[in-house]
């Protein structure tokens, strides 16, 4: 019988989320860093089951997108992250010309 393994998830302490901006209505941009580590245009997303932290993407050759790097997060400090992005997030959509 193989034994599985539990993914390791990466440790929030230390870490502060700034540069928060929203894209859309559902859809809200923010940076993740501290401790030596940026981690720039992280999103959280609004889902059919609930708001999640999403990595930035990019589009390959295929057309498809990939994710730029994967974020492992614990249950509770995805739900942490989720509400200090979503409570720092501004109520509407910002574009150049807002003041």
């Amino acid at each position: 019988m193989a034994k599985t393994e539990e993914k390791k998830t990466f440790a929030l302490a230390g870490m502060s989320v700034s540069n928060v901006r929203r894209l859309s209505e559902k859809v809200v941009a923010f940076t993740l860093s501290g401790n030596g580590l940026g981690l720039y245009n992280l999103r959280v997303v609004e889902g059919q089951k609930g708001p999640f932290v999403a990595a930035p993407q990019e589009k390959g050759k295929d057309g498809k997108y990939y994710n730029v790097f994967a974020l492992y997060l614990s249950a509770d400090d995805e739900k942490k992250v989720v509400k200090k992005v979503l409570d720092s997030a501004p109520k509407t959509e910002q574009t150049a010309g807002d003041f």
